[in-house]
């Protein structure tokens, strides 16, 4: 495994920063969007029951979150020599293939360590897009994700209907996350006096 350069670090430092500032926003406008009484919390996981929002649950499972995403963009920039340089000139075969049980792998390195470059970019604009939904609903503005959500809940329990409601939500946030991880990438071999062709492969 190779070191973390400065650039390195300073994308990881500017990650943590956009993702406390983002978890802040979310939480505000969530809260804001509650006691409108025009909205609910959807996510199971932060409330006591149904509809209901534990700040200090959001909070603790929002810190966790971070730490492992911090983590794994630490390793998967330590381990960028691994990652199968086609990816690099085109990020869409990434799209599809990121279901592994164990990103650790031998075998699974070479697509994990650019997803979890790209997870952290993904997960802030899911934030951004949660924060935003979350004042439209604040200001009694019809929002994209509510009938979305609605209709999803309709067909599937209420854990369940979450996660397939971030699964949706993910796929158009997670294509413009892989290109910004593969620019990043290019753009550190380039300033390396490495060059990448435009087929992804390294040249000689």
């Amino acid at each position: 495994m190779r070191t973390l350069n400065r650039r390195h670090w300073t994308f990881t430092a500017l990650f943590i920063l956009a993702y406390l500032v983002l978890t802040a926003t979310d939480a505000a406008s969530t809260l804001l969007g509650i006691r409108s009484g025009l909205a609910q919390e959807s996510n199971p996981h932060v409330g006591e029951q149904s509809g209901s929002f534990d700040l200090d649950r959001f909070l603790c499972m929002n810190g966790a979150v971070l730490l492992v995403l911090t983590g794994m963009l630490v390793w998967s920039f330590r381990s960028r020599d691994s990652i199968d340089p086609r990816y690099l000139g085109r990020p869409r075969l990434a799209f599809w293939n990121f279901i592994y049980l164990n990103p650790f792998a031998q075998r699974n390195i070479p697509r994990s360590a650019f997803h979890y470059i790209a997870t952290p970019i993904c997960i802030l604009g899911m934030k951004g897009l949660a924060t935003v939904n979350n004042l439209l609903i604040a200001k009694g503005t019809p929002d994209p994700i509510t009938p979305l959500a609605h209709w999803i809940h309709g067909i599937a329990p209420g854990w369940l209907a979450f996660w397939m409601l971030i699964f949706v939500l993910w796929l158009p946030c997670w294509w413009p996350s892989l290109a910004i991880a593969a620019w990043f990438l290019r753009n550190g071999r380039q300033t390396g006096n490495a060059v990448v062709s435009i087929s992804g492969s390294p040249s000689p």
